[in-house]
C-alpha cells in the first residue's frame, strides 16, 4: 500500500464536473501500479473559518473503480489543512476531527510552529517548500511533536513548478528534517499535485529520499 496524503479539493463548494474529471485522471494514476490510500485536501485560511461553512468532499464520483480505470483497490480519507500565523489556541479542534480523518495545519510563524509542535491536537504540520521559512527549525521542537505522534510533511510539486527556488528549499527543509526525525520517522513526503501531470512514482519519490539522505529502507 502507496500513500499520498495530500491531493488538493475546492473548500466550501461542490465539485464541479471539470474539479472531479482532473480528480479523476490523478486518482486513475496513482492506482495503476499498486493499491493506494488518498487523502482529499482541503486548504483553509484560519481567518475564514468563522465564515464559510466547512463540508467534506463528496467522494461517490470516486468510489466505482470501472470509471478511474484503476487496476488496484483504492481508499480514500478526508483531510483539512488550516494555514495560519495566528496562534489556534482557542480553536477546538476536536470538532474537526470529528469530520476529517487529518488535520493539518501549515504555518510560517515560529510560536504558531512551536504551539503546533506542543499543544495543538493535530495529526500533520505542513512545511511550506515555496517560501523560506522565518525561523530556523529547532530539533527540540520536533521531538516534542513525535512525542505526541504528529507527522512532518514535505511535498514535492512545488519543485516541479518552480524548479530553483522550491526545489532547493524542498532538499533544505528535507535535510533537516533528515537529521532531526532521526532518518524519516515522523516525515511524510506527499504531491500536494493539482494535475496529473505533476505526480511521480514511487521510484522517484525512492529517489528523493535518497537526495534528501533518509534511511534506504523507508
Amino acid at each position: 500500500m502507496l500513500y499520498d496524503l495530500n491531493i488538493p479539493c475546492p473548500s466550501g463548494q461542490q465539485l464541479d464536473q471539470k474539479t472531479v474529471n482532473k480528480l479523476k485522471l490523478s486518482l486513475s494514476r496513482l492506482t495503476q501500479l499498486s493499491p493506494y490510500t488518498v487523502a482529499l485536501n482541503q486548504t483553509v485560511e484560519a481567518s475564514n473559518l468563522s465564515r464559510i461553512t466547512l463540508k467534506k468532499i463528496d467522494t461517490s464520483a470516486f468510489s466505482d473503480q470501472s470509471t478511474l480505470n484503476s487496476r488496484y483497490p483504492l481508499h480514500l480519507l478526508h483531510r483539512i489543512t488550516i494555514t495560519t500565523n495566528e496562534s489556534l489556541k482557542e480553536l477546538e479542534f476536536s470538532k474537526f476531527k470529528q469530520s476529517y480523518d487529518l488535520v493539518a495545519v501549515r504555518t510560517n510563524n515560529l510560536a504558531v510552529f512551536k504551539e503546533c509542535c506542543e499543544i495543538y491536537d493535530i495529526d500533520i504540520i505542513a512545511l511550506d517548500c515555496t517560501e523560506r521559512l522565518t525561523f530556523e527549525l529547532n530539533p527540540s521542537d520536533i521531538t516534542k511533536a513525535m512525542s505526541r505522534n504528529v507527522y512532518f510533511e514535505l511535498c514535492y510539486s512545488n519543485a516541479i513548478r518552480d524548479h530553483q527556488q522550491a526545489r532547493l528549499l524542498t532538499l533544505q527543509l528535507g535535510k533537516q528534517l533528515a537529521e532531526y526525525t532521526k532518518k524519516g520517522q515522523h516525515l511524510i513526503i506527499s504531491s500536494e499535485a493539482e494535475s496529473v501531470s505533476e505526480l511521480r512514482s514511487s521510484g522517484d519519490i525512492f529517489y528523493l529520499y535518497v537526495e534528501i539522505d533518509f534511511n534506504q529502507t523507508v
